[in-house]
């Protein structure tokens, strides 16, 4: 079975997790929804070729919060797409970040002592998928915001931060999203 099998029965549960997490929702079950958007981007998104993966070689989540960390690890435990395992990478170096396939930026995140800023301009053009939730991440160059919009956690896309990479994303999620581009930082 291809990817495109699954990619309606993926859309159907983002869609009604956004929806579960209504205005009475704590902060745990957002981010069990973030981590949810997480899991699910490996199917919404298609990597380039030139983005060398060997068979069994991981899928990397490499992220920068430790209250998501936890809950994206547990969703990943034992899952695999085209053969490699998606797996967790807490806190990356930043001589490594160029492995991670999704670099998520919680909100005081920094690596090697670059602020959030100056890392997304390092690595823009990189086939780094970079998911981030606070306010203002797509206005400075982050490619996925995961806000919270009339109660629920919804998804920002920059698709000019997008375009500078080889990175495909799916009409579906395009669908589901805010476009937004390059300093329009308005729609979240």
């Amino acid at each position: 079975m291809g990817a495109r099998f699954w990619l309606a029965p993926l859309l159907a549960a983002l869609v009604a997790l956004t929806h579960a997490a209504g205005p009475s929702a704590d902060s745990f079950a957002e981010n069990d929804v973030k981590a949810a958007f997480l899991y699910n981007f490996v199917h919404f998104v298609r990597w380039p070729d030139t983005v060398a993966h060997k068979p069994g070689d991981p899928f990397r989540y490499c992220v920068l919060d430790e209250t998501l960390a936890p809950l994206l690890t547990k969703a990943l435990a034992g899952e695999s797409v085209d053969g490699h395992p998606l797996m967790t990478v807490r806190q990356p170096e930043l001589r490594n970040v160029h492995e991670c396939q999704i670099l998520f930026l919680g909100e005081q995140a920094s690596l090697g002592g670059l602020s959030q800023t100056e890392l997304l301009r390092r690595i823009a053009s990189q086939p780094i998928l970079t998911v981030g939730d606070q306010p203002g991440f797509t206005a400075r160059g982050g490619m996925i915001a995961l806000v919270k919009k009339r109660g629920r956690i919804h998804p920002v896309i920059n698709t000019d931060a997008t375009d500078r990479t080889e990175l495909k994303i799916s009409a579906k999620l395009l669908n589901l999203a805010t476009l937004t581009r390059d300093g329009k930082g308005n729609a979240q």
